[in-house]
């Protein structure tokens, strides 16, 4: 017989809407939110990228503040006499160690005095400082038209020695001199030196704790100076240092590249989506799995009463039907009469056994099932069981075959459950056992543990089943085992009479070969009393 397709569609409609209000949903969503950190991603890099930009200006502008105020010193010293001036320009290199000297031009570059700081080293000549500065006719001039307007303009000359990287740099502006004449004043410095006494200070104070400042040879890898330990083989931003040609800034983020940063954030977000993701599909397995679980148990439930119904239905029916017959007299022979009234006393032991299962089923759920556990052979509890069936058995055409511990196995039972246990598993064999109706009981010790054990030769339960068929009302949903009726109560009432003694119920089965049940129950010593 084909499975039943009627338990499976509750199941598909609850997956179903599952799938509706909360699967494709959140595809929808993780897709949108994957996409937006696409996109976001981006946004990250430019916002980093203008973040970095702003640095770099900083550090380039303060350059220029640095030189344009150096600029209004040398200004303010040139405004008295040759004496004077001589003292003040002296002063003004004191001052200012970045620089190397001074000089000044008059407007035609002809006239030139040069100041120089005390113990100073090589520095440009009079006519290399002219060569450097005659191709640049018009940018002077338009430093002469700023100043007539009062605004102090620096254009800066390149030395000729710039490529190694530490040349000399000319910052020239128009100067008014004492008599109100305009003049060119130069202000001479090495490269590496203004980095070095300028910079370094103000890159550690920009960088702070979140970036890497470095200023580098123009195309190099080595530091000249930084602010701190830049990330192995990190690809910096670069800008040109406005100043210095031979020498460029870079930055990055402290301890990594902005694009490890960008991908970094995207890996977290990612995963948070993930995560959420996987719990809100862990909440959808858990809802299905429980509303499922519930849409079985009131299933079996149903189930259930409509199986102990007829379970109720039969025996009452022969019992009456046999009764009333009796009660008219319409039997003459005593031999029917007997019969009539086996038949009464056996549906009246089957009727009784049903009715203690779902007592005992009753007090097992409301936790009221109470155990008296005394020393107890279980020899002797399954002969008085057999003792009683047999002639069932019998009844129902049934061969019985027995085969006793040759040693007593007493162990801390309750004799009424371990009786019950027993008569449920007689029950089962008998129920499923159709043509090939052979029972063998055996009790037995085996590794220290005592076994009371129940072979049958009937239709026999598939393993898929073995460890479902102890639970309350389950029943196997297929084959024969399905078309007997049952109320699904007797093997979950065994294992939980083998729980509370703390040993087990073991199966061994396969559909069509018969099954084996078989109480196991632990060997403990048991303690005797002396009057």
């Amino acid at each position: 017989m084909n499975p039943p397709t009627g338990p499976a569609n509750p199941s598909r409609k609850l997956a179903l809407i599952l799938l509706l209000l909360i699967l494709l949903p959140l595809l929808f969503y993780s897709g949108y939110e994957i996409n937006s950190l696409s996109a976001g991603e981006e946004v990250m890099r430019e916002m980093y990228r203008r973040q970095l930009d702003v640095i770099l200006f900083s550090l380039n502008q303060h350059a220029w503040d640095v030189s344009s105020h150096w600029a209004a010193q040398l200004d303010l010293a040139l405004t008295g006499g040759p004496p004077e001036r001589q003292d003040a320009v002296n002063a003004f290199l004191a001052r200012t160690p970045a620089l190397e000297s001074v000089a000044l031009f008059d407007t035609t570059l002809q006239r030139c005095t040069m100041y120089r700081r005390e113990r100073m080293g090589t520095s440009l000549s009079e006519a290399e400082l002219r060569r450097m500065l005659a191709p640049g006719e018009e940018r002077l001039g338009a430093l002469l038209r700023f100043q007539r307007i009062d605004y102090r303009k620096l254009e800066p000359f390149i030395g000729a020695d710039t490529a190694g990287g530490d040349g000399t740099i000319v910052l020239v502006f128009a100067a008014s001199g004492r008599e109100g004449d305009l003049e060119f004043a130069a202000m001479l410095f090495r490269e590496q030196g203004f980095i070095k006494r300028v910079y370094a200070p103000k890159l550690s104070e920009v960088g702070s704790s979140e970036f890497v400042i470095t200023i580098f040879k123009k195309g190099g890898r080595e530091p000249v100076v930084s602010s701190g330990d830049a990330p192995e083989g990190s690809a910096f931003q670069r800008r040109d240092l406005w100043l210095f040609p031979g020498h460029e800034i870079g930055i990055t983020l402290r301890g990594s590249t902005v694009d490890e940063a960008v991908r970094a954030r995207f890996r977290r977000s990612l995963f948070l989506i993930v995560l959420l993701d996987l719990l809100l599909l862990a909440g959808a397995v858990i809802v299905y799995r429980n509303v499922r679980a519930q849409t079985e148990l009131a299933r079996a439930k149903s189930s259930f009463v409509s199986n102990v119904s007829h379970e109720l239905r039969t025996p009452l029916a022969l019992i009456r039907m046999f009764a009333e017959t009796l009660s008219m007299g319409r039997l003459k022979g005593e031999e029917k009469k007997q019969e009539y009234y086996d038949t009464i006393v056996r549906e009246s032991e089957r009727l009784t056994h049903l009715v203690n299962n779902i007592l005992s089923f009753s007090r097992m759920e409301a936790g009221r099932k109470e155990y008296r556990k005394l020393p107890a052979d279980l020899n002797d509890i399954v002969r008085g069981v057999l003792e009683t069936y047999t002639h069932h058995l019998q009844r129902q055409g049934f061969s019985l075959s027995t085969a006793y511990c040759s040693e007593p196995l007493v162990s801390p039972v309750d004799r009424e459950a371990v009786a019950e246990a027993l008569i449920n598993l007689l029950d089962n064999a008998m129920k499923y056992s159709k043509d090939r109706k052979v029972i063998t009981v055996r009790t037995q010790r085996v590794a220290g543990e005592l076994g009371v054990e129940v072979q049958d030769q009937g239709i026999g339960i598939a393993r898929e089943h073995h460890q479902r068929i102890f639970e309350t009302f389950y029943r196997v949903p297929s084959g024969l085992v399905h078309d007997t009726k049952g109320s699904g109560l007797g093997l979950s009432l065994v294992k939980h009479i083998m729980d509370a003694h703390g040993g087990r119920v073991d199966v061994e089965s396969a559909a069509g070969n018969g099954s084996t049940f078989r109480l196991v129950f632990p060997d403990r010593p048991v303690e005797t009393s002396h009057g």
